[in-house]
């Protein structure tokens, strides 16, 4: 017969580990379901482009889990060959993550944003669409045809 007190702290580490394997599941998960961390780099052929990036911040409300995922959405019906072909370039930044602090403060991103870069010639055209995404990311059937309009204004003359 086993010694309760010697399986006492067996037990113990047992749901210790069980609770930081759940925890370290939990997290990554969190942080790992940011729709696509798949970084589509641009196309070193390519001189006429749009960028589109979300940024946000290591914590994350509704809204802006909600804009992340509409514009992906959004570009995924509606701009499938342009992402494929890198003419729509898509990407999620954590601006709190050190490695993306140059492209964070080229944008001037602190925190959660949608900006474009549209790319002709080599040459940058930033723009902010924040204010729309803020505006609109709790409505996905006003979101997505809207998002769908300015990414089609944008990319009307990338030839």
């Amino acid at each position: 017969m086993s010694d309760p007190k010697s399986s006492k702290p067996l037990h113990q580490m047992k749901i210790r580990l069980f609770i930081a394997a759940f925890l370290t599941l939990l997290l990554a998960s969190c942080n790992n379901a940011d729709i696509s961390k798949k970084e589509n780099k641009t196309n070193p052929n390519k001189t006429n482009y749009l960028e589109v990036f979300c940024f946000h911040g290591t914590r994350q409300c509704v809204t802006c889990k909600n804009m992340k995922a509409y514009t992906l959405k959004a570009l995924q019906l509606n701009f499938a060959t342009q992402l494929k072909d890198s003419s729509i370039i898509f990407q999620i930044i954590d601006v709190d993550e050190e490695k993306n602090a140059a492209i964070a403060q080229k944008f001037e991103a602190t925190g959660t944003a949608l900006m474009f870069n549209k790319v002709v010639n080599g040459k940058d055209s930033i723009f902010d669409l924040s204010d729309f995404a803020f505006e609109k990311a709790n409505d996905e059937s006003k979101y997505i045809p809207q998002f769908t309009e300015i990414v089609s204004s944008l990319t009307a003359n990338l030839k």
